[in-house]
């Protein structure tokens, strides 16, 4: 039996009834992250003798009767989420050193639950790039192929489940950041409804509250497991929520979109995969209607893109006005754009918002839950910042989040689930969407496409 195959829910099972110990799941994941992760480069900190503390104490809790969710399961954290006492960067040179004084809410769930915290996962500056590298440690791997990205933001998380250094791992999604790596990278990726899960403490993000933290896993149970833990509301903002809703008792209504009513660039292999996972659906009985969205005139992201360029002028302006060399050259640019925005810009893009809304909203009145590709490609070079061609036609910055961004700015929840395989043998992801707070209608088809699905995940060598 290799501990590292298992899920996680299999893994707590073990533990808890005394089959396995806390210190013998712990080693396993140790010599998968020291063997593997050197070529992936998908945490970038760890410390064998916190690990070795945490395993301890949790086996300590165990053998008092403590019954614990996540017993001994190790689970790796975003670089922009706060682990007491450990190095938390953001991927940004303006954070090196910086050591976090305390957990964040949903860390410190997972710890009650009894949950390893196993390492910190690779993020690009601030979450603000497509692709997982930056300017203190380097790029973050596909596992699937080494010479191919992972995508962004949460790539060094969505590449550590991948590769079986862990079970579980926690990212954040302000626009796609969970749900296309984890389409790039064959697991499941699933952001909930914004306001289920704690933020803080911790760092500000670059975001007009469209940001929420979220899971990657192999199996739909491991998510449910972890979101019955950390998802409990609490965030202080308006629209928080202390639970999400479980939907109608009837049979969900599905609706199927091609390309989301975008008419967006997409490749014949995703679509064709999409499709198929589709179908089989269909054949299995659910009801599946074929649709076409209706959204504002002329919607894009560039429509909003004032929101993060703004946030990340405002929280970051002044250093870069002093040290423009200080920032991955990317995010620099954003600064400077969102530096010469005015608040009519800001406005505008917040109002654009509001319309989308309305319009997503209208999309739930003959269905229960929305069906469409997470990406429109497969993993690209890691030379490349974005996929420059797709399906054959130039392609810009942001043609591969063309699926993903409108999900956040109408704070609904949303799972990519793999579906499939290009006919370079690259993952293929269907995202599965709700309206907002009703979360569990987007993990009842999850499971349902799981139980369906003829995907196999990433075969690692023993």
């Amino acid at each position: 039996m290799n501990l590292t195959d298992l899920s996680a829910a299999d893994l707590a099972g073990r533990v808890q009834r005394g089959a396995v110990t806390v210190r013998s799941v712990a080693d396993a994941f140790l010599q998968n992250l020291e063997l593997r992760n050197p070529d992936i480069n998908a945490l970038i900190y760890w410390s064998r003798d916190d690990i070795h503390r945490q395993s301890q104490a949790i086996q300590k809790r165990i053998n008092q009767g403590e019954a614990l969710p996540l017993a001994g399961v190790p689970i790796a954290i975003k670089d922009n989420l706060w682990v007491k006492g450990w190095p938390i960067t953001q991927g940004s040179r303006l954070f090196e050193g910086f050591i976090a004084p305390e957990d964040s809410a949903a860390v410190a769930r997972l710890r009650t639950a009894g949950a390893i915290i196993l390492g910190m996962a690779n993020s690009p500056e601030f979450a603000c790039r497509g692709v997982t590298t930056n300017e203190l440690y380097g790029p973050t791997r596909n596992p699937w192929d080494l010479e191919r990205t992972p995508g962004g933001s949460s790539g060094g998380s969505a590449s550590a489940v991948a590769a079986r250094l862990c079970p579980l791992s926690l990212g954040t999604d302000a626009g796609g950041s969970i749900r296309r790596p984890a389409s790039h990278t064959g697991i499941l990726g699933f952001m909930p409804s914004c306001g289920t899960v704690p933020e803080g403490p911790g760092f500000e993000g670059p975001d007009f509250g469209n940001s929420t933290i979220g899971v990657f896993a192999r199996t739909v149970g491991d998510i449910d497991l972890v979101m019955g833990i950390i998802g409990e509301g609490g965030r202080m903002d308006p629209g928080s929520a202390g639970s999400v809703n479980s939907g109608s008792s009837r049979p969900l209504r599905l609706g199927f979109s091609p390309d989301l009513g975008l008419a967006a660039l997409i490749e014949p292999d995703v679509a064709r995969s999409v499709s198929a996972a589709v179908d089989r659906l269909r054949d299995d009985g659910l009801s599946v209607l074929t649709m076409t969205p209706r959204w504002p005139k002329s919607t894009s992201e560039s429509r909003i893109g004032a929101l993060e360029k703004s946030a990340l002028a405002a929280m970051y302006g002044a250093q870069y006005q002093q040290n423009k060399a200080q920032f991955d050259p990317d995010v620099a640019d954003q600064i400077r754009e969102g530096l010469e925005l005015t608040g009519v810009d800001v406005a505008n893009a917040l109002r654009f918002r509001k319309e989308l809304h309305v319009h997503f909203i209208a999309c739930f009145e003959s269905i229960d839950v929305l069906l469409c590709p997470t990406a429109p490609v497969t993993a690209w070079p890691l030379s490349e910042a974005w996929p420059s061609i797709i399906d054959g036609k130039k392609a810009n910055a942001r043609d591969h989040a063309a699926f993903s961004w409108m999900i956040n700015q109408v704070f609904a929840p949303a799972c990519s689930v793999p579906c499939g395989t290009d006919n370079k043998g690259l993952p293929v992801g269907l995202q599965i969407i709700a309206p907002r707070f009703a979360d569990q209608r987007v993990l009842t088809i999850a499971k349902h496409l799981e139980r369906l699905n003829d995907y196999t995940f990433l075969p690692l060598p023993g």
